[in-house]
């Protein structure tokens, strides 16, 4: 046996355990796995008949508080920017967002955000991986119930990866060694086999046996980041021991794919608490009522008389008799209905449910009034919205810390894969925003007419102005032709040395009026106060940064088209008014600034 296999038999060994958090208080990261699965597809993790037979019912309550979560900490990737960090780079950053959010399109990276969100709310812990296929960067989220991990500390220690793999997969696997021993017993039984897909950090003595190689004195403590890929017995899909393994691949100082995100921590474990595990108490109490309001529905439910004549004895009054008969009886023994009902009535069932699924949304700050609910009869308004402030709050905690994650995830692994293929040339087809169209095709009508006015009077002819306004406005209108979508033509590293980070922005105030409105206001008062500042280099850098990072939906780019089209306009009513005609800038008509003219020609959509 392998020193591979006996420490990943170990591995599993350990993950099978019940730690001990403190003296009486387990944890098994397995049971919690199981209950996520088994409740969130409204089954009971100890049959779905009762003791008679009977199919039990399932009041599924859980499902529902992770779509209001969900909801509450969305993250969109149009909510996924980037950033100039000096005031030199606008237009860079600005066409960087477009490059990564067309990149994010390609790969259906708004899916994956939504993956990972459901993953963090109904287990409480995300695991996300890196993998690259086609020579392309894309972001895995593996299924907690095919993982076996370390249960205090997720991260930082090995972990497996169980791929349910048919023969014929496994013998597609070129680098793949052994494949013909892995899969002969598969073949035979017609069934997929476990192949364990090890990462973790390991002595170097076990990879060298595998090489063949003699360890060396000190390689069963010098420890390094290795890869393994072993086949397991085939099986059917179960918890089944780890038995004989066949090594399949190896790899040493290999990169680490893996990145962890903890809901709500635990002291003593490393899994997070998800909504599940926090209203597992909730749908266990909830389906014992339900459970116990279905069984006296289905007694009192029954029709049953009583009677002390003995010449009723036996008898049955629903197979017996039809509409309108009449019963003969003794005399002063009548027969009468038998009400059957549980003490206190049906209804203490009810209040029930209904205690148990107020405890959860105690517990999950879920409330009626995050779910958009009418509040009941003569709940004043201002206690409404003290508790949709309360419930926001925690959810913005969770956002927060998922955003963090996710730009995490873009600076280490998806923004240095992009780099090499953001500098080279490339053209950049994406719809932009009425704002953004106009800033983009009033510079490159400008730029083309630039270089139309410039070609005519290199070659002897003149240019007047109203010649040069014609040719500004045939470039507009040619390039309105594709409507709201344009093509830019990138040049080869242009986002050399510029100095950008990703932002997710999980402030919420792209879905909220108020707080846009009352930043709108804030940026318009600071700029009626002080119109000058737009003449002050340094201060024009923080202004347009303060407006960058406001998230109000104003591009500085167009802020600054904006200001400058003013300063034309009271330039040219001057000059109205002291009845001089506006300057012509020495060398022909006014140039697009250096940095919008990497728009290339648009084609016809």
């Amino acid at each position: 046996m392998y020193k591979i296999e006996s420490a990943l038999k170990q591995i599993e060994k350990n993950y099978d355990k019940r730690i001990q958090l403190i003296t009486g208080l387990y944890h098994r990261q397995k049971d919690v796995i199981k209950v996520v699965e088994y409740y969130g597809n409204s089954k009971y993790l100890n049959g779905q008949t009762d003791e008679l037979g009977r199919e039990k019912p399932f009041f599924q309550i859980l499902n529902g508080i992770c779509d209001v979560e969900n909801a509450a900490k969305d993250i969109d990737t149009k909510d996924i920017t980037s950033t100039s960090e000096d005031g030199n780079h606008y237009t860079q950053s600005f066409i960087l967002t477009k490059d990564i959010y067309e990149w994010m399109k390609e790969v259906n990276f708004a899916k994956t955000l939504n993956d990972m969100r459901d993953m963090h709310t109904r287990y409480g812990s995300l695991l996300v991986k890196k993998v690259k296929k086609d020579g392309k960067i894309k972001i895995e989220i593996p299924e907690w119930k095919n993982m076996i991990t370390d249960q205090v500390g997720i991260a930082n220690n090995p972990i497996v990866e169980v791929h349910w793999m048919t023969p014929m997969e496994v013998m597609e696997m070129s680098e793949w060694k052994n494949t013909d021993k892995a899969v002969e017993k598969a073949l035979k039984e017609n069934k997929r086999m476990p192949v364990y897909e090890v990462r973790g950090k390991f002595p170097l003595s076990y990879f060298k046996e595998l090489e063949g190689k003699a360890p060396t004195k000190g390689d069963d403590k010098k420890f390094t980041y290795q890869l393994y890929y072993l086949a397991g017995e085939p099986t059917e899909y179960s918890e089944t021991e780890i038995t004989a393994l066949v090594p399949l691949y190896w790899e040493n100082d290999t990169e680490e794919v893996y990145k962890y995100l903890a809901r709500k921590r635990k002291a003593g474990r490393d899994f997070g608490v998800g909504v599940f595990e926090e209203g597992e108490q909730s749908q266990i109490w909830t389906n014992d009522a339900v459970l116990k309001q279905a069984r006296a529905m289905e007694y009192t439910t029954k029709v049953i008389a009583q009677s002390a004549s003995k010449k009723l004895k036996g008898r049955n009054l629903l197979s017996e008799t039809d509409d309108g008969q009449v019963l003969e009886h003794e005399d002063g023994k009548p027969i009468t209905n038998l009400t059957l009902g549980p003490s206190g009535g049906l209804v203490q069932f009810g209040n029930l449910i209904e205690q148990w699924y107020n405890q959860l949304q105690k517990t999950t700050s879920a409330y009626d009034a995050q779910r958009g609910e009418q509040p009941n009869s003569g709940t004043p308004f201002r206690l409404q919205a003290l508790v949709l402030q309360q419930s926001n709050s925690v959810f913005k905690n969770l956002q927060e810390e998922l955003g963090i994650f996710i730009t995490e995830i873009f600076m280490d692994w998806i923004m240095p894969e992009l780099s090499s293929q953001l500098s080279k040339s490339h053209i950049l087809a994406h719809e932009f925003s009425i704002e953004e169209l106009k800033e983009i095709d009033k510079n490159f009508s400008t730029y083309e007419a630039n270089q139309q006015a410039n070609s005519m009077m290199l070659s002897g002819q003149a240019v007047t102005p109203e010649m040069y306004e014609e040719m500004v406005k045939e470039s507009k209108d040619r390039i309105g032709q594709t409507k709201t979508k344009r093509f830019l033509d990138v040049p080869k590293n242009y986002y050399k040395g510029m100095k950008a980070k990703i932002t997710v922005n999980v402030t919420g105030e792209q879905l909220n009026k108020g707080a846009v409105l009352e930043t709108l206001s804030n940026i318009m008062t600071v700029y009626a106060k002080n119109p000058a500042i737009a003449q002050d280099p340094v201060l024009m850098q923080i202004f347009l940064k303060i407006v960058e990072l406001s998230g109000a939906g104003i591009s500085p780019i167009s802020l600054m088209g904006a200001i400058e089209e003013a300063k034309k306009q009271q330039e040219a009513l001057q000059a109205q008014e002291a009845q001089v005609p506006p300057e012509t800038p020495q060398g022909g008509p006014p140039r697009a600034p250096q940095s919008l003219s990497l728009a290339a020609n648009p084609m016809p959509q």
